[in-house]
């Protein structure tokens, strides 16, 4: 029997038919596009001390955005800031994503959590899916949503299940997001023991932020959002685990990473990449398994290749990160005409590493 190799061309394939977010500079993908392109930052110091008790530098949703929500959170259930927060901002960046397409009934749901190691006092999945099954109605159903524990590269994860387990049996479209705070002492407590936070003097940190985003992603190019005929696909991504992840005793090589770009790129070559989306936070560690994936990939890249970390404007979101970053790579490749290929790529603290393709394409005519 003679074994066939599908062409890249004839992989099966996402395209994005919506997208939302709500972040520390915008409320919605244009408006945090925008600023983060006009340099704009959501640092500032918050009330939240470290060990120390030094302000916290941290990057926050403003207050107004969450009273302006009409949503009808759980009657009898009491939530914290934290917790408030990631509900409503999951709810707004779902209406976002949702609302420009003809959704007639509920659609399979992916979520990005934080890392179980992360999860003290955070909200269970199950009661986010019942805040959104309230109230992001027609489109959620707990039977039909998954949630995936990984922190930042959780939502590079939540589009290789997608591709994994619901691209033939379910229908055209698949909604994939996160939605992560900080803004508890539970979080910040851990990251504060190993002096991971941002405060005055300090050298080597981040600026935790807060954001929800959403993908609807959808296998028909003709649902595809489109704009001066152009669309976005998404390739199958490429996940990997770095054995020398942050709170891990192995060496630290960026393995895990430079084999995460690898898988992507085996599926999906390409020479064209103009610009890296980065998860950096501002952390030193980061700086090392970048320049270890690139170099082992570098056939893959213009040269010079840009590199983009957004979290320099709104902070570290967390599970949202991958998301996020998608979402602006494929907004500014439907802004431009220099550019037809980035990568994002998101990295989480206990050793996911995850990598996608966001690649421009014409809208076929008929």
């Amino acid at each position: 029997m003679t074994s066939t190799t599908r062409q890249p061309s004839a992989l099966p394939k996402f395209y994005i038919a919506g997208m939302g977010m709500i972040t520390p500079v915008g409320g919605n993908t244009a408006t945090t596009a925008a600023a983060l392109n006009a340099g704009i930052s959501a640092y500032g110091e918050s009330r939240f001390y470290n060990k120390n008790r030094k302000p916290i530098t941290m990057a926050a949703v403003p207050a107004l955005a969450f009273e302006q929500m009409d949503v009808e959170i759980d009657e009898g259930e009491r939530y914290n800031e934290q917790q408030d927060h990631v509900i409503k901002m999951a709810i707004a960046a779902i209406g976002q994503a949702c609302d420009e397409q003809p959704l007639e009934g509920p659609i399979p749901l992916v979520l990005a959590f934080p890392e179980v190691e992360a999860q003290a006092d955070f909200i269970s999945s199950s009661k986010l899916i019942q805040n959104l099954s309230h109230n992001c109605q027609p489109w959620i159903d707990p039977q039909l949503s998954r949630s995936l524990h990984n922190g930042r590269a959780s939502g590079i994860e939540a589009l290789s299940f997608a591709y994994e387990y619901l691209y033939e049996p379910y229908g055209d479209y698949v909604l994939i997001g996160g939605s992560d705070s900080y803004r508890h002492y539970s979080r910040l407590d851990l990251l504060d023991a190993d002096d991971r936070l941002m405060v005055a003097g300090s050298q080597d940190s981040f600026a935790p932020g807060e954001a929800g985003c959403f993908l609807l992603l959808t296998k028909n190019p003709a649902n595809a959002m489109a704009r001066d005929g152009h669309i976005v696909a998404l390739s199958q991504p490429g996940l990997a685990h770095e054995p020398g992840h942050m709170y891990n005793d192995e060496a630290y090589r960026g393995e895990g990473l430079a084999s995460a770009f690898k898988e992507t790129l085996d599926k999906h070559p390409t020479s064209d990449i103009h610009t890296i989306y980065s998860s950096m936070n501002g952390e030193n560690f980061w700086a090392k398994e970048l320049g270890v994936a690139q170099l082992r990939n570098k056939s893959a890249f213009r040269d010079p290749v840009a590199v983009r970390h957004p979290a320099d404007g709104y902070g570290d979101l967390g599970a949202a990160t991958a998301p996020a970053l998608i979402a602006l790579a494929a907004t500014d490749l439907l802004e431009r005409n220099e550019a037809n290929t980035h990568l994002v790529y998101s990295s989480s603290d206990y050793g996911l590493r995850g990598a996608v393709l966001v690649n421009r394409q014409k809208v076929q005519q008929r």
